[in-house]
């Protein structure tokens, strides 16, 4: 279960590219492709492993409107779901670990 004091690590593997408000992501080894909503591409964005997912959700309310509560429960829900695909890994220390 990953938790809002988790940092995300991008897989180095994976491409980002912006369509209008939204975004792919591709998994250059697998060939796999997702898409993101315009609130997951800024996720994307803001993901550089050295915020926590409430690091990240903080940011998230600046921009869109939504409460703190619900942002670190629907990254986390995303976080999630980018782990299971492989694109993200969420770790307690940043510093000690390598993507994916």
């Amino acid at each position: 279960m990953i938790s809002k004091e988790q940092y995300l690590i991008k897989d180095h593997e994976v491409l980002f590219t912006s369509m209008g408000e939204d975004a792919v992501l591709l998994h250059v080894q697998r060939g796999d492709y997702y898409s993101l909503n315009k609130v997951g591409a800024r996720l994307w964005v803001l993901t550089d492993g050295c915020k926590t997912i409430s690091d990240l959700a903080g940011l998230i309310t600046q921009e869109f409107d939504i409460s703190m509560e619900q942002a670190e429960v629907d990254i986390i829900e995303l976080a999630q779901q980018l782990e299971k695909e492989g694109l993200v890994k969420a770790v307690e220390n940043p510093e000690n670990t390598q993507a994916p």
